[in-house]
Order: structure tokens, then sequence, then C-alpha cells
């Protein structure tokens, strides 16, 4: 069977991590108080990655079986990552290594059969979905963990800035306090306080 484009439908991951960006933006901006501005990023980063963990597998069982099983070619523009990120998913999935050739002899222009490609997903334990549940779960699976991760990248920012104002004048506070504030370890604040004095040149 020669793999087909897919007919699925694309979200406007552009659009979607757009708007996620600013309304996270707009609100964290919004808080003039470091404290309260570094807990309400820890929440939205903290959701993200729970949004995330619970999304983001589906998604990529979901592609890997259209591609491997189905031969659904394109799936990188509705799951919403660049082509390469794509490419290092299959190869991880067949062999646990981003970078491993998946194809015969390690040939980039030699394109897998049909059969090939089904016996090595089989090999590999790729779960095999039901074709017409795993491409209408795709592309709300997609969006879902494109907004999260745009959620949790807009945040980050301002919980890193917060948690080095907090630790400076007139505020002085300790990492275990921070951390308690954001329900994070104090290494975790530690971490980020430094990440934003590096930004700023510190």
């Amino acid at each position: 069977m020669p793999a087909v484009h897919h007919t699925l439908e694309v979200p406007d991951h552009k659009k979607l991590r757009a708007q996620a960006t600013e309304e996270v933006s707009k609100e964290l901006g919004e808080l003039a108080r470091p404290d309260d501005r570094f807990k309400r990023a820890c929440e939205i980063v903290q959701q993200a990655d729970l949004e995330i963990t619970a999304h983001v597998e589906d998604r990529n069982e979901a592609a890997l079986s259209l591609w491997f099983y189905d031969g659904v070619r394109g799936l990188d523009k509705v799951l919403g990552i660049l082509p390469n990120a794509y490419s290092e998913m299959r190869r991880f999935a067949l062999t646990g290594d981003k970078k491993a050739p998946i194809n015969p002899g390690g040939d980039l222009h030699n394109r897998m059969s049909a059969e090939e490609r089904i016996a090595a997903a089989e090999r590999a334990g790729v779960k095999r979905l039901d074709a017409d549940e795993a491409a209408e779960r795709l592309p709300s699976l997609s969006a879902t963990v494109s907004v999260a991760a745009a959620r949790r990248k807009a945040a980050m920012p301002f919980l890193q800035n917060a948690a080095l104002a907090l630790t400076e004048d007139p505020y002085d506070w300790s990492t275990e306090r921070i951390g308690q504030l954001g329900n994070v370890t104090p290494k975790y604040v530690r971490d980020v306080k430094n990440t934003a004095a590096k930004r700023r040149g510190h």
C-alpha cells in the first residue's frame, strides 16, 4: 500500500500559541507584586506540565500508528512540530535513539516499504491504533499540547524574574520561602533565579 498524504484537520498552531502567549503575558504582567507573580507563574507552569504529560503520549501514539501502520505522510503539520523533530520521534520509537537511521541500510533516500515499516513497528512495540480513531483524535491532542507548551514557555520568564526579584532588596527572601510560595524546591528556585540573573548579564 503506498503511503498517502493525510487529510486530517491541521490546527492553526501559530495562532493557538500566539493567543496562549498573549493571555499568559497579559495575566502575569498585570500582577505588580513579585510574590503574586511568582506564585501564579508556578501554577501556570505546573498546570501546563500536567496537561502535556496527560496528552503528549496519546498524541505521539496516534501519529506513530498512522505513519507506521497506515502510511500516512505529512503529519508534522498536524502535530505542530518541525519535520526534523517528527523524524526524531519516529526514530526514537523504533530504536530508542533520536539520531539512528530507520531506513534499510541507513540510506535516507531509500524509503521503507509498507511491509518493512509495519514489521519494524511491530518489532519495536509501537502501538497499533484504529486509523479512523487515531486520525480523529490527533488534531485536538496536538492543539492541546501546543497550547500548554506555549503557556509554559510564556510563563517561565515571569517566573524566573520574579524569583530573582524576591531574593533581592527590599524582599531578601530565602529560596526555601520562595519555594514554599510556589510549591517548588529551593533548588528549583535557585535554578530559575540564576537563569534570570544570567539574562540580565550578572
